[in-house]
């Protein structure tokens, strides 16, 4: 900006707050760029990032005699209306500007400021952040500023398929995902013919600005042939999925035949409920008829908790439904903390974490804790051999099972955690989870289900996963659709996982860090 810039495109209005920002920038831009003797720059003026991803933006500045004496301002200025996301001043922090949106988000990272350096660290991104931000660094009397554009881009989830017949000769083929920007669907069959003009897309909005795309091809339900879809972003392919007809068609049903179905269903079921009351009804009587049998005989247990006081002799002539006071089998819950109970001390957690660095896909430097997932999150963590990546699983275990003082994951909340070694994983999913947990009695594989497809908050570690078992990833990529909450943690080689790395948003990367001369 020279002298004389007209400064009306900039100028915030409305608040108070913002007027006392005005009025601090009407105060840099009268000197800005007034000297050439300082000036900021741009390392890039363009940012690509992903959503729930961190980012970077940086502006050079001439080189200063003090710190001191340095102003520095970062805001968004398009889209309308202006947020102010940070601002120092003379070596203070002043947040009572910063936009609320952006609060724990945005930061400076001021080990560069003597770098000649202003950089802003934004976590967390949004859709929303997506925009042109303005970097103003000033020197007493003399300042600059740059502009840069950032993007949050969010890939496409992995497609859910449905197949409704229509009519007596027709199905009606549908895929469903969503990402940011919008994407092209486009729809072929096994001549690879482009059936696009034939489909119908609706789209809408999600409560994270993502675009959920809705895309559906009637056909002829007798031919043979594949169908697929894909989903184009930018004039590249982010997701496919193929529909092989006949096989994927359910058998066809008559409307008769669906009613007299769902009448013998309910009669079953009347059936099934009046069995368990009735026999409900009886053991609550043999309870009461055994009850009055010990009364009969020993007539002094009549008394409050006589029945605990008899010697142990009476107590065992009078033990009734032995069956009920059996010791239940122990829960998942239980069996999983005993299996992961004695992993890692605390010790080599200690030890074993200091010499961990975790990055982000850009290569930016990342807290270990952010390894575990939110919730319905999945993070794909990659590593070259030894990196570390089965012994942090092993920590993520242990933290969860002992709840060890030394937990900076707070893994301890979930429920469950399960750890899975898939390097020699056989069979579908469900077979491979029941495999990695140790039990003595039958494993309830309704409750494992429950646990993983339900409302239950839990993290699947799948450790060390190579695509290429095709029961295996077919299943997966099932589970990881119908999911409703449950976290996953999947570790792999670079290169290993193509399909995964492609669809899943946070991909991290696990090193060892160097170690330090005369360690």
């Amino acid at each position: 900006m020279r002298k004389g810039q007209n400064l009306e495109p900039f100028l915030h209005k409305g608040s108070m707050r913002g007027t006392l920002v005005i009025i601090f920038q009407a105060l840099l831009w009268p000197v800005v760029s007034a000297s050439a003797m300082f000036t900021v720059s741009l390392e890039k003026s363009v940012y690509e990032a992903e959503l729930h991803g961190d980012v970077r933006l940086v502006c050079l500045f001439s080189k200063v005699k003090s710190l001191s004496d340095l102003a520095v301002m970062w805001s968004r200025v398009e889209p309308k209306p202006d947020v102010n996301l940070y601002w120092l001043e003379r070596g203070k922090e002043i947040h009572n500007y910063t936009n609320t949106a952006f609060i724990k988000r945005a930061h400076l990272i001021h080990e560069q400021l003597n770098q000649n350096r202003a950089v802003l660290h934004l976590k967390k991104l949004r859709v929303k952040d997506s925009g042109t931000y303005r970097c103003i660094v000033k020197e007493g009397d003399d300042g600059d500023y740059k502009q840069v554009t950032l993007n949050v881009t969010a890939p496409y989830t992995l497609i859910k398929k449905t197949v409704i017949k229509k009519g007596q000769d027709e199905v009606e083929l549908s895929c469903e995902s969503q990402g940011f920007p919008s994407a092209q669907v486009i729809w072929s069959d096994g001549q690879n013919a482009n059936l696009t003009d034939m489909s119908n897309s609706t789209t809408q909005s999600t409560d994270e600005d993502l675009i959920h795309i809705i895309s559906k091809l009637t056909v002829k339900r007798d031919l043979v042939n594949n169908y697929t879809c894909s989903f184009l972003m930018k004039g590249e392919i982010q997701q496919t999925a193929t529909f092989r007809l006949p096989d994927e068609i359910l058998p066809h049903c008559s409307a008769q035949y669906v009613w007299i179905v769902a009448v013998v269903v309910v009669l079953l079921a009347i059936v099934f409920i009046s069995v368990i009351l009735h026999r409900r009804k009886n053991g609550q009587k043999n309870r009461r008829n055994e009850s009055s049998k010990c009364a009969f005989l020993f007539p002094h247990s009549a008394k409050t908790d006589s029945l605990l006081n008899v010697n142990e002799n009476v107590m065992q002539t009078c033990d009734i439904n032995s069956e009920e006071t059996a010791e239940k089998p122990p829960s998942l819950r239980n069996m999983l903390i005993q299996q992961y109970l004695h992993l890692c001390t605390n010790t080599e957690i200690n030890s074993r974490l200091a010499s961990y660095a975790l990055l982000s896909k850009e290569g930016q430097s990342l807290n270990i804790s952010s390894i575990l997932p939110d919730k319905k999150e999945i993070i794909l963590l990659l590593g070259e051999p030894d990196s570390g990546k089965t012994s942090l699983a092993q920590i993520l275990s242990s933290c969860w099972a002992e709840s060890t003082t030394t937990d900076p994951f707070n893994i301890h909340r979930l429920h469950l955690v399960f750890q899975v070694d898939c390097s020699r994983a056989k069979g579908d999913f469900f077979q491979v989870i029941k495999s990695s947990v140790s039990y003595e009695k039958p494993l309830d594989m309704s409750e494992l289900r429950e646990a993983l497809l339900g409302t239950t908050d839990c993290l699947l570690i799948l450790d060390g996963y190579l695509e290429g078992n095709k029961e295996l990833d077919e299943t997966l990529e099932w589970f990881l659709t119908e999911r409703q909450t449950c976290r996953v943690l999947v570790t792999s080689h670079p290169g290993k996982c193509p399909a995964l790395e492609k669809s899943v948003r946070t991909v991290l990367h696990l090193t060892q860090k160097p170690e330090e001369p005369g360690s």
